[in-house]
């Protein structure tokens, strides 16, 4: 793979605005999305812990500024040790960089509420009832995007056509940042029992393919490996933050596993002191000094796993860029591997079995399966979906007009409300509109379809 085509400033439809020298295709990509509706729903999108007042947990937004952070750290880091082989010049060095920097900012747009269980009920939801509701082939579309529906692939499907300004394009971002949120360059169709990862939607299958065809990506963009280990670094640390700050996590039991473990590492060993320093003149609580403890932890492990990752990705560069590399995540890297397991296990324990987050994902299922219920069999009705004097055509109306105005555009671009709408475009509404919703939004219009106060 070539770095002038990783690069691709390429867009589905021409940009009109104008270009200034100090900032690159990825600095715009980022100007246009941190305006954007979507990136606004994530502050109201659970992490981990459910949503709450106090409002001291991470929230997806949250999570995904710190994601932006550590990628545009990763990528300033990468950049310059491709400089100083003279792979990189100062334009690909900040090209790279801001890269990162938009991609960790929109890398869950498409996440649906409540947090990743969401997917998991959205696609229960569909391999239950999939042969009453089997959309029809009329426009190449499957049941795969369904049933295997993906908070990534929807993420795609967010920027390339739903964040709607003023044409089917959506943010219309250019073709490297997008190379980048496609983890796989395949569509939902190519699944298998062995093989059930895939990177977009079959309705967004020419654009990808294009996509492809343009960056010129064999396996997936180099990037994306940089991308997912911000992802990981960011929320393996913070969700252990956040538990303790919900009082579920005894730190200093966890803290001597943590010590325990990395007490033959030369660089924890030499941060040592550094991460236990607490000034002595402050009064504190316990949980005070925990809280203390536990970012001075943070601070340098993520440090030192940003270190590795980095290491990790220049020694493997050839194969990567050769769409060779077979490690799969940066992370599972011989010098963190072990580590990586054991933080990953603590947060299992103390936060993602916790009861308070399993209340949650019960919450979850109520609701959205309700949801899906109604406004499935309502869009799928032929004869009356359309009829606000019928019941089916009442909960058609209250989905968002955006949802239903982008089905509306033809292969050629242009918009014809006429247009009959296969089942498939009409579930796709509904799955657009369900996925796209926050928590409270979710939760209220539940409450209100079900007569509840």
């Amino acid at each position: 793979m070539d770095w002038d085509k990783l690069f691709c400033e390429k867009r589905e439809r021409e940009s009109k605005t104008k270009r200034y020298p100090y900032r690159n295709c990825f600095d715009m990509d980022y100007d246009r999305i941190v305006y954007s509706s979507s990136l606004r729903r994530l502050q109201d999108k659970a992490q981990v812990f459910p949503l709450q007042e106090n409002d001291f947990t991470r929230t997806r937004l949250t999570h995904s500024l710190e994601v932006s952070a550590i990628g545009r750290s990763i990528g300033a880091n990468v950049g310059s040790k491709l400089k100083e082989k003279g792979i990189f010049d100062e334009e690909k060095e900040r090209k790279l960089s801001s890269l990162m920097l938009v991609t960790g900012l929109v890398h869950d747009l498409g996440n649906p509420p409540f947090g990743h269980y969401g997917e998991d009920v959205i696609k229960k939801w569909i391999k239950e009832h999939k042969n009453e509701i089997r959309p029809d082939n009329e426009f190449g579309g499957t049941i795969s995007d369904f049933e295997r529906f993906d908070g990534n692939a929807q993420t795609i499907r967010i920027l390339t056509r739903l964040q709607f300004l003023n044409d089917k394009y959506g943010m219309n971002f250019c073709y490297g940042t997008l190379a980048t949120l496609m983890k796989y360059p395949w569509d939902s169709t190519k699944c298998s029992h062995n093989k059930d990862k895939f990177g977009y939607f079959y309705s967004e299958k020419e654009l990808c393919k294009n996509i492809v065809k343009e960056t010129g990506i064999i396996k997936r963009h180099p990037a994306t490996y940089l991308l997912e280990a911000a992802d990981d670094i960011a929320y393996l640390f913070a969700d252990l933050e956040d538990a303790l700050k919900k009082r579920y996590l005894p730190w200093k039991k966890v803290w001597g596993i943590f010590k325990t473990a990395l007490q033959n590492n030369d660089y924890f060993n030499d941060k040592m002191s550094s991460m236990e320093r607490i000034n002595p003149d402050i009064e504190l609580s316990q949980m005070e000094l925990d809280l203390i403890s536990i970012q001075n932890f943070k601070i340098y492990m993520q440090g030192y796993f940003i270190q590795v990752v980095c290491e990790e990705f220049i020694e493997n560069y050839n194969s990567i860029m050769n769409g060779e590399y077979e490690g799969g995540s940066l992370l599972k890297c011989h010098k963190i591997v072990e580590f990586e397991k054991l933080i990953r296990k603590e947060c299992v324990k103390y936060a993602y079995n916790n009861n308070e987050v399993l209340s949650l994902e019960l919450v979850c299922e109520e609701v959205l399966t309700s949801l899906l219920d109604k406004f499935v069999f309502a869009v799928l009705d032929d004869e009356n979906y359309k009829n606000t004097k019928h019941s089916n055509g009442k909960l058609y109306a209250l989905i968002s007009e955006n949802f239903k105005h982008i089905q509306y555009y033809d292969e050629n671009g242009k918009y014809n409300s006429d247009m009959k709408l296969s089942r498939y475009q009409r579930l796709q509404i509904v799955i657009d509109f369900i996925s796209g919703m926050t928590d409270s939004y979710a939760l209220n219009l539940h409450n209100m379809l079900c007569g509840k106060r």
